[in-house]
């Protein structure tokens, strides 16, 4: 592959710190430099990895082609980036001969409508925290999830990558997930254990509606819906660094337009999670540029906000918190949400990023511990939302995922399974949706050989 931009500094493109480190080491430090090395002595890759210090062995020839590929994919993320931002800057430049116009206009009788339409929001199997949503993470808006480690966050946001392939015939949306891993702490071992948990929650859904029915047949599972076709479901991307993020970002667009219009019943990427928007923004030198740093942030929240509104689908971001030091005595984040104190150090514990990017999302969710009587349980506090008010709800972790703080799962018979799915799925309210779009809510997970009051490990 030969380079339209051979000039491009190394160091401007989005790579592992650890690829960029050995290319430097080596004296590599632009495009070309890399051109040229593969066609050094007609060597091509061999005298690539030679010049790495890699050795020429296959092993090691391997690892040389991985780092050109990798290069490559930056190069082709960085100009993919500018050629949007060259055709927005044209746009621009042409405009800016003519008179200025305001945006289009529409009436609050337009937007209301538009608001009534039913949108389905994405589940996270535990009814606590949907009913403090109204009904679960809603689409076209961007949600943040905030809290101390260890209190689920990332739990939660795995929980909804494979909630997001609920069928729609009970209450899901059908659809695939991408999430955005900075910190490296995505498991799909736990990805794994949920959509067990799903399948077999909706395959006993569907049993006991058909018993109910008295014989009728109940509601049709999808032939593709089962555990690999649910994972194959979730596309990860291992982001860095700060570039890699910001380019990784850019990209969607181009990768959610690939998935739609599939010949299946998916209907496309209906979930973005990043995890976490604050890990390498909070990565920082003794000479950060704190102006562009908070220039950044709103640039990648403004994207993301736009996302979600032009592909009608969920966002959701998780932040960290950090200590502020606050010698005025006052306990309480600037969100209104009340937060341990510390008189003698004059500190307390407040969501990273600032009070600009606390503006930035549509709804915040604080992520919280219980008490030391009952430390498996956790909460979920809404501080933020234009159109739902504030309130906590509670839930736990289990080895099935996020649920409800009274979900107990007996160790029984198949009946007794199945009389137990349906006593849970009777109590369940209907999502907020318009009469005739009305159908059973699909939440509460149900058999299993799991007991939420007796030892179990704690999932992070």
């Amino acid at each position: 592959m030969s380079y339209t931009s051979p000039n491009i500094t190394l160091r401007n493109l989005p790579l592992r710190p650890s690829t960029l480190s050995i290319l430097t080491r080596h004296g590599f430090t632009i495009l070309r430099d890399v051109e040229s090395s593969k066609r050094g002595d007609s060597g091509g890759i061999a005298n690539f990895a030679t010049e790495l210090g890699l050795g020429s062995d296959s092993v090691h020839i391997q690892e040389a082609a991985a780092i050109v590929r990798e290069i490559e994919s930056a190069v082709q993320l960085v100009t993919t980036s500018n050629i949007d931002r060259h055709s927005s800057n044209s746009v621009s430049n042409q405009k800016s001969n003519e008179i200025a116009r305001p945006s289009t206009t529409r009436t609050a009788a337009d937007i209301l409508s538009s608001h009534l339409e039913f949108k389905r929001p994405i589940v996270s199997f535990c009814q606590s925290i949907d009913s403090l949503l109204g009904g679960g993470f809603a689409v076209s808006e961007v949600t943040e999830l905030v809290g101390l480690p260890g209190v689920g966050k990332t739990q939660l946001c795995i929980q909804l990558c494979v909630d997001v392939a609920l069928p729609k015939q009970f209450g899901g949306v059908c659809g695939e997930a991408l999430y955005i891993d900075t910190e490296g702490s995505f498991v799909p071992e736990r990805a794994l254990d949920m959509a067990d948990a799903l399948v077999n929650h909706v395959t006993k859904s569907s049993q006991s509606s058909s018993n109910r029915s008295a014989g009728k047949p109940g509601r049709i599972i999808p032939e593709r819906f089962n555990e690999e076709n649910i994972l194959d479901g979730i596309h990860v991307f291992r982001v860095h660094d700060e570039a890699s993020l910001v380019a990784t970002i850019q990209s969607l667009p181009g990768f959610i337009r690939s998935r739609e219009n599939r010949s299946d019943d998916i209907t496309g990427v209906k979930l973005v999670v990043v995890d976490s928007i604050a890990f390498h923004y909070r990565s920082i030198g003794p000479n950060t540029n704190y102006k562009a740093r908070t220039q950044s942030l709103m640039k990648i929240a403004a994207f993301l906000s736009d996302l979600a509104t032009t592909f009608d689908l969920a966002v959701v971001v998780v932040n960290q918190m950090t200590t502020k030091i606050d010698n005025s005595g006052r306990g309480a984040i600037s969100d209104g949400t009340k937060n341990e104190w510390d008189s003698s150090s004059g500190s307390r514990v407040t969501p990273a990023l600032g009070e600009s990017w606390a503006h930035a999302t549509t709804t915040r969710l604080l992520l919280s511990e219980g008490n030391a009587e009952n430390s498996d349980v956790r909460h979920c506090t809404l501080v933020k939302s234009p159109h739902k008010p504030v309130g906590t709800a509670s839930y736990i972790v289990t080895e099935m995922g996020i649920r409800d703080t009274n979900f107990v799962c007996h160790s029984s018979s198949n009946d007794e399974i199945n009389d137990h799915a349906a006593q849970i799925e009777a109590q369940q309210p209907l999502l907020q949706q318009p009469p005739h779009q009305q159908e059973e809510f699909c939440a509460d997970a149900d058999a299993s050989k799991y007991n939420v009051d007796s030892k179990r490990p704690r999932y992070q």
